[in-house]
């Protein structure tokens, strides 16, 4: 795919040559010119000199007869050369509708192939993402259903379906804790209402309604700078994308946060949220071996326990290790296959050819884009994709340039060494045993339907060993429905790579591509009096027609057809990152179970170590500034009797669990003696027929 910029006027897209229809159909216009050149001075001197001598011999008698003097000879030399040139105009064709009529009915022929050129390229283009779209769900749904296994029951985030009491207690799941001063979003309200205020002062409206101070609404401009200074803070701070500036902002919070700048502004009161867990929660089941300490995956406890943001030189995101554990083998299988099913099945689409190659490669997380355009490659990935000869040169750029317009690097084996220069990259890399099933699978159908069916076993294995956690039959079948549904899509692709556009049609517009190449100069020979003029409009109108040929051939298959091609490399490097965030886990804001508010209230009780103890005897009052009703009063025993019930039922049910397992542990323990003894027995009778026996 070519990225270009819009520029003015688009005179920036006028000067490339690489991937443009344009350079290819100068070669029919330039033709056409010659055409038509040749038929303005061959023929009109030819017919000039027909006409000349004919009209010559009719009027010679006229002279010899009346024997007329030099100015009426010179009147009929005139005469003569008028009529020449009126013969010359209708000699070859008295009107030009026939032309015309041929060359509308070639236009419209044109017209329909490049019509549905287009048509097939954004097909191809919502078939491949559509296939992206719905191979994501299923992964995706697999992971969190992955979630709700019971083997990650300790990283677990509360549920508010165990905290309904906590609804009356007037709390607040705001992301954002904010004052009057501080905060941006607030002042940000505040200093636009001040704005409004002082307009509607200074036109004569009320402004009673504001109930702003005096000061505010004389100060109109300074209240504009800090509404400026404000939104910038805010771009910085709430951006999603880091970069420099953000990094920046995010440091001068951290250094807040650990106490060495001005003091964050407290939550609020009634605010329910907890201290955040950039680890996802996966440090609550990891704790570390030897320090005992929780250890995490892509997020380091111990070096950032209070920073609002990962480590920024951590280049890996979430599939890093640097937390000092690595993701859950589940999840790290399921992206696997995921992105190997993907790459397959985007190698599969553009290049068809069973006895080529169509590398594998391993893709790094947070490595580069690859690039969509062709000409930013690296030298290297060139001099692979076409050839040593054509790369390390000035002239490089050139000699390709001459290829591509002369059709010489869409062959099937240019095509072949610029796809194996550029190979799909899988998450995790390829082993030996995979490629060796890829290859026995005969058909790029075959490869990608055994993929398909590598990733539906492995869900339905693992859902029926219990990875998938208690989730219901019903809802995890969906996984293999969308697993169908990106299969569906994929076919629709395949149907547009492997079925070209019709022959017959294809046939007929090429040939009538040469037919107007020539049709086109006598049209122009015709009414054009002028060399320029008339060569000029025929290599305009000739080049019009070639080009939108050569964009329906160049369209038709937007898996193959570089430049001009969809950038598959780049939508799988985009999916594997999406699939790295399966890594993430929970929700960084769903432990509102530790937040101060709860602690104030007395919710959760603080046990001697100073964490949080979750086992004690919890209270829900209101607000120390909220007046207290009696049915207030009436209703928080009640709530806290609902909790000691909750906690003691939980309590209730850990025991019996542990007893259950005491007793299946005693059964166990007696069985396998049993066991041993009968054992036993059938050995000593072994023993004791052998001995009868000699």
């Amino acid at each position: 795919m070519i990225e270009y910029s819009r520029g003015s006027y688009g005179l920036s897209l006028l000067f490339r040559w690489n991937g443009s229809c344009l350079i290819k159909a100068f070669i029919p216009g330039l033709l056409s010119v010659i055409l038509y050149l040749s038929l303005y001075f061959s023929l009109f001197d030819y017919a000039k000199d027909y006409y000349y001598q004919l009209f010559t011999q009719e009027h010679s008698a006229t002279i010899v007869f009346y024997n007329t003097s030099d100015a009426q000879d010179n009147h009929m030399e005139e005469e003569i050369q008028d009529q020449v040139q009126e013969a010359i105009l209708v000699d070859y064709l008295n009107h030009p509708y026939a032309i015309g009529v041929l060359v509308t009915s070639i236009t419209l022929l044109i017209t329909f192939r490049a019509n549905y050129g287009y048509q097939r390229y954004w097909e191809g283009c919502t078939a491949a993402h559509n296939m992206m779209s719905k191979f994501m769900d299923a992964t995706m749904h697999a992971a969190v259903f992955h979630l709700q296994s019971d083997k990650l029951i300790g990283m677990r985030p509360p549920s508010f379906y165990d905290w309904d009491e906590l609804n009356g207690g007037r709390l607040t799941r705001d992301r954002e804790k904010f004052d009057d001063d501080d905060d941006d979003v607030l002042a940000t309200a505040k200093l636009t209402t001040n704005n409004k205020v002082w307009e509607a002062k200074n036109n004569g409206h009320s402004s009673d309604s504001f109930r702003e101070d005096e000061d505010d609404r004389d100060r109109p401009q300074s209240c504009l700078a800090k509404t400026n200074a404000t939104l910038r803070r805010r771009r910085f701070r709430k951006s999603i994308n880091e970069t420099p500036s953000t990094r920046n902002v995010h440091f001068e919070l951290e250094k807040k946060q650990n106490g060495h700048g001005d003091d964050i502004v407290s939550p609020g009161y009634n605010h329910l949220l907890g201290p955040p867990r950039l680890d996802g929660g996966w440090g609550l089941i990891y704790p570390n071996e030897v320090s005992g300490r929780p250890t995490a995956t892509y997020y380091d406890i111990n070096k950032y326990p209070t920073a609002s943001r990962i480590d920024p030189s951590n280049t890996e995101g979430f599939a890093s290790t640097k937390g000092g554990r690595t993701p859950s083998l589940f999840l790290q299988e399921l992206a696997h296959l995921s992105s190997l099913m993907c790459a397959v099945a985007m190698t599969t689409l553009r290049n068809d050819l069973a006895d080529v190659e169509s590398p594998l490669g391993t893709y790094i997380p947070g490595q580069p884009w690859p690039e969509c355009d062709p000409l930013k490659l690296p030298k290297e990935v060139k001099r692979a994709a076409y050839g040593s000869s054509l790369c390390g040169c000035g002239a490089s750029k050139y000699r390709r340039n001459v290829r591509y317009v002369l059709g010489m690097d869409q062959t099937d084996q240019a095509r072949t060494r610029y796809n194996a220069a550029r190979p799909m990259l899988v998450l995790g890399g390829v082993s030996d045993n995979e490629i060796a099933f890829l290859q026995r699978a005969r058909g790029p159908y075959a490869k990608t339907q055994l993929c398909w069916c590598w990733l539906s076993e492995y869900v339905i294995r693992e859902h029926m060993a219990g990875s998938l956690g208690a989730v219901g039959p019903p809802i995890v079948s969906r996984t293999i429905h969308f697993l169908s549904d990106g299969m569906k899509h994929y076919n629709e692709a395949r149907k547009i790579t492997s079925i070209p556009f019709p022959f017959v049609h294809a046939q007929l517009s090429a040939f009538f591509i040469f037919v107007v190449g020539v049709c086109i100069p006598f049209l122009m020979n015709q009414y054009a009096n002028q060399a320029w003029l008339g060569g000029t409009l025929t290599f305009l109108v000739v080049t019009c027609l070639a080009g939108l040929h050569e964009v329906a051939r160049e369209l038709e298959n937007p898996y193959r057809n570089a430049p001009n091609d969809i950038p598959l490399c780049t939508m799988l490097a985009m999916y594997n990152e999406s699939l790295i965030t399966m890594f993430a886990g929970f929700h960084p804001d769903s432990y509102w179970d530790e937040s101060d508010v709860l602690k104030a209230k007395g919710v959760i009780g603080e046990s001697e170590n100073g964490e949080s103890d979750e086992n004690d005897a919890p209270q829900l009052i209101s607000d120390v500034d909220t007046p207290r009703t009696e049915s207030d009063i009436t209703e928080t025993p009640r709530s806290i009797s609902c909790i000691d019930e909750k906690k003691d039922d939980a309590a209730l049910s850990n025991n019996r669990r542990q007893s259950a397992d005491d007793v299946s542990l005693t059964k166990l323990r007696e069985m396998i003696e049993m066991q041993a003894v009968k054992i036993k027995e059938l050995q000593d009778r072994i023993h004791c027929s052998r001995a009868n026996g000699l």
